[in-house]
Formats: structure tokens, sequence, C-alpha cells
């Protein structure tokens, strides 16, 4: 699952390889201010856990959490919205990064001829 939000970019996958309990997610970021936000919001909850660096890998940054704290994530962001225009209101934060969700709306655009 991808979450874009005036916060940042993140990528939240299950997590095969935890040791910890089965509803494990894997956030994983590629700005390491985005997940850093996470990360102090989780910490927020009792449920601190570590950015760790990956350079090789797709996303450079990751770290462990529970489904319980991202969706306490997702439903803050939610109730937090207030907003009539998200492009504005990223352009109001971070242009440089507007113009990277500009780049990416653009291209998703291209699903509203998809017909399933």
């Amino acid at each position: 699952m991808w979450i874009i939000t005036t916060s940042g970019f993140l990528s939240v996958v299950q997590n095969l390889n935890s040791t910890g309990p089965e509803d494990a997610l894997l956030v994983r970021g590629r700005v390491r201010a985005d997940l850093e936000r996470f990360a102090d919001f989780a910490a927020g909850r009792g449920a601190r856990s570590a950015v760790v660096e990956s350079p090789d890998a797709d996303y450079g940054f990751r770290l462990t959490t529970s489904r319980e704290v991202l969706a306490a994530f997702v439903a803050e962001r939610v109730a937090a919205l207030d907003y009539p225009n998200f492009k504005s209101e990223i352009y109001k934060a971070d242009p440089v990064r507007e113009n990277v969700y500009e780049d990416a709306w653009a291209v998703l655009h291209g699903l509203r001829n998809v017909r399933a």
C-alpha cells in the first residue's frame, strides 16, 4: 500500500521477516524525514521503532510497526484533513515535493482508461 500525505510518502507491506507479532508491517520510505515523522507518531503511542537505512534497497529507509499503529496514523491524517486541494496543500508546504507528486498524479491519471 502506498500512503501519500502532506507529511510524506510511505510504502507499507506485510513484514515477512519479522520475528515479532504476526501483524507486523514493514513501513518503507525514500525520504528519511518521512519515515522519521511516522516513527515519532508511533513513539507517541509507545511503539518506537528505529529507522533502519537500507541503501541498496528500492526504499532506502524502513521500520517495523503494527497494523494498529498504522491504522491510527491513517485515521489521524483523515481527521486532520482540512484542505480542498491536495496538490495545492503540498505546494504550500514543499514545492519540490509537489513537483514529484504532480508527476505521480499525471502517471496515475492514466487509470481513468482502465475498465476493470
